[in-house]
């Protein structure tokens, strides 16, 4: 998609976003950092209007969100998806937007990545990390497995639970030995790694299969020995030790709906990663930001 160009007040972007079955709050956070935000339209995507009701305050046109401060509620029979347009408001205003999606009691949104830990009974999938001297812990999406908190080596990993219909994922783990040596993929649903064998983790490999699997994406992060924390995001990633052999002394994982035709790689995320981008990176790309609260935030 064009940036558009400078002076032009019909310049707009685009994203979609996926919703599960239930009743949210869409929010407009906010907008540019000076000058005018732009207005954003909320409409059903091609083939969902029939599955989708979006609604706006009273004497407001249905799915339009003037500026930061505004909302509406969405209200999906089945899992369906969204367009959210921003549009400029000025012939020289930004194009700047982030959202966020919050499910009223009893949506069932799966939560995006966070800091805070849900409880792990109500999660669809959990990541189970078999972690030195610990023994296996099982945590919900988003939240660390040891960690910056509670580093530890991960010997093995496993995603176990419910993932969404016709989406799987599958891991390849690379064991510090020496030299460290990659395994075979593992099937969907196992473990990989080891446990009790005093061999930690130098490395992840992530992939996506399934007949669903273009309108997913994975969001993760780990946490090598005497590194620092690295971000990934796609639908097939890599983790390596930058020093070879190295353990894996923490990981988070999250699946998370694929955002098409975003900018700069646009992403879904809860709350707490709005606090996190700082400003001078969303200085360099106008982006559409759509963030997740879990049930109860």
């Amino acid at each position: 998609m064009g940036a558009g160009v400078a002076g032009d007040a019909t310049r707009e972007r685009e994203a979609t976003l996926g919703v599960d079955r239930g009743l949210f709050l869409l929010r407009y956070v906010s907008g540019a950092l000076g000058g005018p935000s732009p207005v954003a339209i909320v409409r059903p995507a091609e083939g969902f209007h029939s599955l989708v009701e979006i609604l706006s305050s009273p004497g407001v046109v249905n799915g339009f969100l003037s500026g930061p401060g505004e909302c509406a509620v969405i209200r999906a029979e089945k899992p369906a998806r969204l367009t959210v347009r921003i549009k400029a408001s000025a012939a020289d205003g930004a194009l700047d937007a982030s959202f966020r999606v919050e499910p009223v009691s009893g949506a069932s949104q799966p939560p995006g990545v966070a800091d805070a830990a849900p409880d792990t009974r109500s999660s669809p999938y959990q990541l189970v990390a078999h972690v030195a001297r610990r023994g296996d812990l099982a945590v919900a999406p988003g939240v660390w497995a040891a960690g910056p908190d509670a580093p530890a080596a991960i010997e093995g990993i496993g995603i176990l639970g419910a993932l969404p219909e016709g989406v799987e994922v599958e891991i390849q783990p690379l064991v510090a030995t020496r030299p460290p040596r990659w395994l075979d993929w593992a099937p969907p649903g196992g473990f990989v790694g080891t446990r009790g064998r005093a061999l930690p983790l130098a490395g992840l490999r992530f992939r996506l299969s399934g007949a669903r699997a273009g309108e997913f994406r994975i969001s993760a992060e780990a946490l090598f020995l005497g590194s620092s924390i690295m971000s990934r995001s796609g639908r097939e990633i890599d983790f390596v030790s930058p020093g070879g052999n190295d353990p894996l002394v923490g990981l988070r994982f999250a699946l998370l709906p694929e955002m098409e035709g975003t900018i700069n790689e646009g992403f879904v995320a809860p709350a707490p990663a709005l606090a996190e981008a700082g400003v001078a990176e969303r200085q360099k790309e106008p982006r559409i930001r759509v963030f997740r609260a879990s049930a109860g935030a």
